[in-house]
């Protein structure tokens, strides 16, 4: 759509990508494709409402419909006292993983924006599953910092172009 639009005159700076990941997919080789593609076109590319949950989705085809609403089931809310270890780890991997394909193209990403700051108050906390507790955000409940923040800050400090002054994350 973006290059018939080109085609026609409309003038497109950029393109945002709404983004509701799971821990196993949309496949990572997919979504470079993705900013690859755009970046070809010309635009920058944005990456928007960027969450990445642990939960298994009920049916992938559901996007982010917000009226969309399944029966409740204990293995679509597994974790309601917390994720276990093995889970936050891959939630980690996964969240870093993104993270460094950003810095990879930062020439073309010109933001990244996540739908959120805590789990306390997600979207995702009853939805698609009334009832269902969910992890996608940076900052826990308390508004804690999960650890792996500091390893996203560390990678983008290690990160040729990009220099933050450890002062600001102190």
């Amino acid at each position: 759509m973006v290059k018939k639009l080109k085609e026609q005159g409309v003038k497109i700076d950029g393109i945002g990508e709404q983004r509701h990941i799971g821990l196993d997919y949309p496949d990572i080789k997919d979504f470079e494709q993705s900013i690859q593609a755009f970046a070809a076109l010309g635009v920058k590319v944005m990456i928007t409402e960027m969450d990445i949950s642990p939960l298994p989705m009920p049916d992938r085809k559901v996007g982010a419909e917000v009226s969309a609403n399944f029966d409740y089931q204990k293995k679509l809310n597994q974790y309601i006292n917390g994720l276990p270890d093995s889970v936050n780890v891959a939630f980690e991997n996964r969240y870093l993983d993104f993270f460094k394909l950003f810095l990879k193209h930062r020439k073309d990403i010109s933001r990244v924006t996540l739908w959120g700051v805590t789990d306390a108050y997600s979207w995702k906390n009853n939805w698609p599953v009334r009832g269902r507790t969910d992890y996608p955000l940076l900052f826990d409940r308390q508004y804690h910092a999960k650890p792996v923040v500091k390893k996203i800050i560390e990678e983008a400090m290690n990160s040729r172009e990009i220099t933050f002054t450890k002062k600001c994350f102190s």
